[in-house]
């Protein structure tokens, strides 16, 4: 849960993903898209509804990856 809390502190801010271990991911597009509790992550979508998470349901975060210059 601290590599959530730290990728929402990133200067400046990158757009990310969280995956879970049943293989589904939830966009964190803005940090205040994402709270981070003791025990639980709570990540927001664009419809306002709330995701709840047990930090021992992410797998892993995922950045975009950028596109390369010709």
């Amino acid at each position: 849960m601290e590599d959530v809390r730290e990728a929402m502190h990133r200067v400046p801010f990158e757009p990310f993903w969280i995956e879970l271990t049943s293989g589904k991911e939830l966009a964190v597009p803005h940090p205040d898209h994402v709270f981070v509790g003791r025990f639980r992550v709570v990540v927001e979508d664009d419809r306002g509804v709330m995701n709840v998470l047990s930090g021992r349901h992410i797998s892993r975060l995922r950045w975009q990856e950028r596109e390369q210059s010709a």
